[in-house]
């Protein structure tokens, strides 16, 4: 039971239209998991990525571009979502499994 949502809402329309989505279907959000990581080490992640995956257009320089966009449009839903009380704040640095515990501690709290 129950759902993930991976990358949406991104921005605060996004928000009032999930929301909407949410109130219709007669559920709520239980929690939003805040993945933190250093910039640098999410470039250096995503630029592995490219490569791994033959990825020609993530150079750093649009990479950057998207964090700065993440900053501009996303980021402030973080405060949209505490004031509700449903900020789960998990240290995202680390191997896929330790990170998964994190999580699932976090949320199982």
């Amino acid at each position: 039971p129950g759902f993930l949502l991976d990358g949406y809402p991104r921005t605060a329309d996004q928000v009032v239209e999930l929301d909407g989505m949410l109130t219709d279907a007669g559920t709520a959000l239980d929690a939003v998991v805040l993945l933190t990581a250093d910039t640098d080490e999410v470039v250096r992640r995503l630029l592995n990525r490219a490569i791994e995956q033959g990825r020609a257009d993530d150079t750093e320089d649009v990479i950057r571009r998207r964090l700065e966009v993440y900053e501009e449009q996303t980021a402030p839903l973080i405060a949209i979502y505490e004031s509700r009380g449903l900020v789960v704040t998990v240290d995202g640095l680390g191997e896929v499994a330790e990170v998964t515990n994190r999580i699932t501690s976090a949320l199982n709290k």
